[in-house]
């Protein structure tokens, strides 16, 4: 059952940021044809590729955790079992903490832009709903490494 929502969850991800990628590709194509070649400007085309470029990294970023391919360092590589067992777990920990603060704040940081209701300037989007990446990825990310962490910790899969 929990390996099929790590399933699920991953798929999502991963089709979030491939079409966010997708249309960022597609958006900018257009618009470098707009401007060089119909020297028409399009106001709104920058805060979307922000938009889009900003989903697709958080989104990434959780695919990848999902993965167990983000951070790799090869420092460390023949370390004895029980110390890069030790170190596999801090990693986790430290994660989820910095994780927890990016959930935190991130929802206050939402929470203060859906309540002055400010929006992006030349698109009718909330600017709360840009910032919504940071924890709503985020979560998902403590998701995996918790998930890790259980494994790391007893052998549960």
């Amino acid at each position: 059952m929990i390996n099929k929502i790590d399933v699920t969850l991953s798929k999502i991800l991963e089709t979030v940021m491939v079409i966010t990628l997708l249309v960022t590709v597609i958006v900018t194509f257009i618009q470098v044809v707009f401007r060089y070649f119909l020297q028409i400007s399009l106001p709104w085309s920058q805060e979307f590729l922000m938009l889009c470029f900003v989903y697709s990294v958080f989104s990434g970023a959780a695919y990848l955790v999902s993965k167990n391919e983000h951070l790799v360092v090869d420092l460390f590589d023949k370390l004895p079992k029980k110390l890069d067992g030790f170190l596999s777990i801090l990693e986790c920990l430290i994660a989820i903490f910095v994780l927890g603060v990016f959930v935190y704040y991130g929802f206050e940081l939402v929470q203060l832009n859906l309540d002055t209701g400010q929006t992006l300037s030349s698109l009718p989007i909330q600017r709360a709903y840009l910032y919504m990446a940071v924890p709503v990825f985020s979560i998902m990310m403590i998701y995996f490494y918790v998930r890790r962490l259980i494994k790391l910790c007893f052998g549960w899969v």
